[in-house]
């Protein structure tokens, strides 16, 4: 080989080297948000929650400093389809969503089921008899709206806060409610209610919940971010920070992949 074109094929190889290297430290647009108690809003304008919690010291291990944002959940899932390096969480991992995202976790395990007031005479067995309420209140584009709204639900009224869902079933003006085991108890307490006002009539969902990533960012940052909740989970920081919130419940188990 000449030396001009040894000199190229070194030079090309630098050149390719340092832009893996940029693609790897690039800037992460990171949102997420306010739904406690995986990301709270604090009144001093700071942010906690298990997934806040976790993400944070995520970073710190993997050394990256970029902002967590709060966004509307419908901002946030257009940013992280559309642009490079972006994370959103917390996000549920489906068959329909797999393919689109790049996964960090599980960081918690979590069911999906309508909720009604507690003194609702309300019966629901299976979906057809969900489909024949008058009105289902369901947090716009997220998960549940996505998966009842694909099952053919024509009664579903969308909001941008999933309270303003739980003041207009305790007021009459839905039947039920999409949320979470996990949420509806402290989204009772924010809409100004009491966790005893509200009762589960019918299970329609289970499924893990994950760090996402848009498909464009590389795998190299992924598998970096997934190593360090790795390595959190047997050092025991994981539980740690997981049984702050969640006392007593058991952690997440091995990450589904196969749908």
């Amino acid at each position: 080989m000449k030396l001009s074109a040894m000199i190229k094929k070194v030079l090309t190889l630098a050149i390719i080297s340092a832009m893996s290297i940029v693609a790897l430290n690039a800037q992460l647009t990171i949102y997420c948000e306010d739904d406690p108690p995986f990301q709270i809003v604090n009144k001093d304008g700071s942010l906690s929650g298990l997934t806040v919690d976790v993400c944070k010291e995520i970073q710190k291990r993997v050394g990256n400093t970029d902002k967590i944002q709060v966004v509307p959940w419908a901002r946030g899932l257009n940013e992280v389809n559309t642009k490079a390096n972006t994370i959103l969480f917390s996000m549920t991992r489906t068959a329909e969503r797999n393919p689109l995202y790049k996964w960090v976790g599980p960081v918690n395990e979590i069911s999906f089921a309508l909720y009604s007031k507690s003194d609702s005479n309300i019966k629901i067995n299976n979906l057809n008899d969900a489909k024949k309420l008058k009105a289902i209140g369901v947090y716009n584009q997220d998960v549940r709206d996505q998966y009842l709204t694909k099952q053919g639900f024509t009664n579903l009224e969308r909001v941008t806060d999933n309270n303003i869902n739980i003041k207009k079933v305790m007021t009459n003006r839905l039947d039920v409610y999409a949320d979470s085991n996990d949420s509806y108890k402290s989204n009772a307490v924010a809409a100004g209610y009491k966790e005893s006002d509200l009762k589960p009539v019918y299970v329609f969902m289970k499924s893990q919940l994950y760090i996402a990533m848009s498909k464009e960012t590389p795998t190299e940052t992924v598998n970096k971010w997934n190593k360090a909740l790795e390595d959190m989970k047997k050092d025991g920081s994981f539980k740690k920070i997981y049984d702050k919130y969640f006392p007593g419940k058991p952690l997440p188990g091995p990450a589904i992949e196969k749908f």
